[in-house]
């Protein structure tokens, strides 16, 4: 098969009795019957009809690899590994439609699940997956970028490029989209117009990097008209210099500690309104280029934080 299904492996780690039972690790608190899931999306297929560095299929183990000796946050609670679904060659569009159905049928027993991509084609179905399972309410996107990602489909179909033209698609009337961080220069007077067309919020990262009033301020209206948000991270957001191991690496990008307020913002509205953030997602992390796997260390800790906080 071409996409496949891969179990969850056994999460090991460091341990330190000598420290009593406050010494907890995140490998600890793999469980399965919990609230928080993980699920990992290993596909290349889409970085590489978009003609970006191919290697983000070996991310979620990467990410996992770099979680476990983490420190959990004190009184964590458990999450559970979901497994990875793999992309093998060029078939995206059948992991597309495999990864949305893992994640309506999580969200059963779950109120939160992170998927841990792969490049940005992740998002298509991340985002099917929750309208799926809830195709009457309204879903609004974020997402932490340098690009905009609303490319139009070309000749080599849908890519890591094309997600969110892809979602304006489904459901145009509805379509609810805010992209924090973009980069000028890496996205065309045709994306700029596109986004404008479809009514996209859009904040460049030199505004995030010297006041993130008005990003939070678009959160919170963000949250205040939908059901739903769905969180996505584009790790070529951050800097060159945080962020080397990604797909198409950021000349500038927005600070890691920026980042972080706009994620914990997020968070703020999930903890006063539970259930408001089902799912969230980590793309673009490419370990071949990931010098002392700093990118994967840097994704991890967003994952420690989305999962358990």
């Amino acid at each position: 098969m071409s996409v496949s299904f891969q179990p969850p492996e056994p999460w090991t780690g460091r341990t330190d009795p000598e420290d009593g039972p406050g010494a907890v690790r995140l490998h600890h608190l793999q469980q399965a019957d919990t609230t928080r899931g993980l699920i990992g999306f290993a596909c290349d297929a889409g970085v590489a009809r978009n003609k970006g560095r191919v290697g983000a299929k070996e991310a979620p183990d990467a990410i996992r690899q770099a979680m476990r000796n983490l420190a959990a946050p004190e009184a964590a609670s458990g999450f559970t590994d979901l497994g990875t679904i793999a992309v093998e060659d060029d078939d995206l569009e059948t992991g597309q439609v495999m990864l949305s159905e893992q994640i309506a049928k999580a969200m059963d027993s779950l109120d939160r699940l992170v998927v841990l991509g792969g490049g940005h084609e992740t998002a298509f179905g991340s985002y099917s997956g929750l309208k799926q399972k809830w195709p009457d309410k309204r879903i609004g996107i974020i997402n932490l970028d340098a690009h905009l990602d609303l490319r139009a489909i070309g000749d080599a179909g849908p890519s890591s490029g094309t997600p969110f033209y892809q979602i304006h698609a489904l459901d145009p009337d509805r379509f609810d989209y805010l992209c924090l961080g973009i980069a000028e220069e890496a996205n065309t007077a045709a994306l700029i117009e596109r986004a404008a067309k479809f009514g996209v919020t859009a904040i460049h990262d030199h505004e995030l990097a010297h006041d993130t009033a008005r990003a939070e301020q678009e959160i919170d209206a963000m949250f205040a008209r939908n059901d739903l948000v769905y969180l996505t991270i584009d790790m070529d957001v951050l800097p060159h210099a945080v962020a080397p191991g990604v797909s198409a690496p950021a000349a500038r990008g927005v600070s890691l500690a920026t980042i972080e307020v706009l994620v914990d913002h997020v968070l703020s509205h999930a903890r006063t309104r539970p259930g408001a953030l089902p799912l969230a997602d980590i793309v673009e992390v490419c370990p071949r280029f990931d010098q002392d796997s700093v990118t994967a260390r840097v994704a991890a800790n967003l994952a420690r934080i989305l999962l358990l906080k």
